[in-house]
């Protein structure tokens, strides 16, 4: 098939097939005519690759899914090892998300009536004791401090 056709086959536009090819992520296929011809065999590739970006994987990070001479693992132990560090991935990303629902739920429901008063409750916040539940202030990947507001106001 040419790549017209297995780019409606499989919905990626020729242009991400070539892509793909150009990086390595697709093996090269044969030129009939000076055109590519693919196989089966491609629309399956095609088909993983698809699935490897639903589960949200880096281009880098499916490259060594599809690149068994980079850590000699079959298949399956690589999909293992990648499924682990994303889901560990998503776990971070929730909780992130869990702090970022609590502190914009704190400030929604701020009735201050100017910045320096809702500036100073901010402070109390961050200055009291964390209880249980609480966000407290975390490190960002980078080694610096990110404040965020914890859940329950004074």
């Amino acid at each position: 098939m040419r790549i017209g056709e297995l780019s409606r086959r499989s919905g990626v536009p020729a242009t991400a097939l070539r892509y793909w090819e150009q990086v390595g992520l697709l093996p090269r296929v044969p030129r009939v005519s000076g055109r590519r011809e693919y196989g089966e065999d491609s629309l399956r590739r095609v088909g993983l690759l698809l699935l490897a970006q639903e589960c949200g994987f880096t281009l880098a990070e499916t490259r060594r899914l599809f690149a068994p001479a980079l850590d000699g693992k079959a298949p399956s132990a690589r999909w293992e090892m990648l499924a682990e560090v994303k889901l560990a991935e998503i776990e971070r990303v929730e909780r992130l998300l869990g702090q970022m629902r609590s502190a914009l739920q704190s400030v929604r429901s701020c009735h201050c009536v100017d910045l320096d008063t809702c500036g100073a409750l901010a402070v109390q916040l961050l200055a009291s004791p964390p209880q249980a539940g609480d966000v407290t202030p975390a490190t960002r990947a980078d080694g610096r401090k990110r404040i965020t507001a914890r859940s329950a106001r004074p």
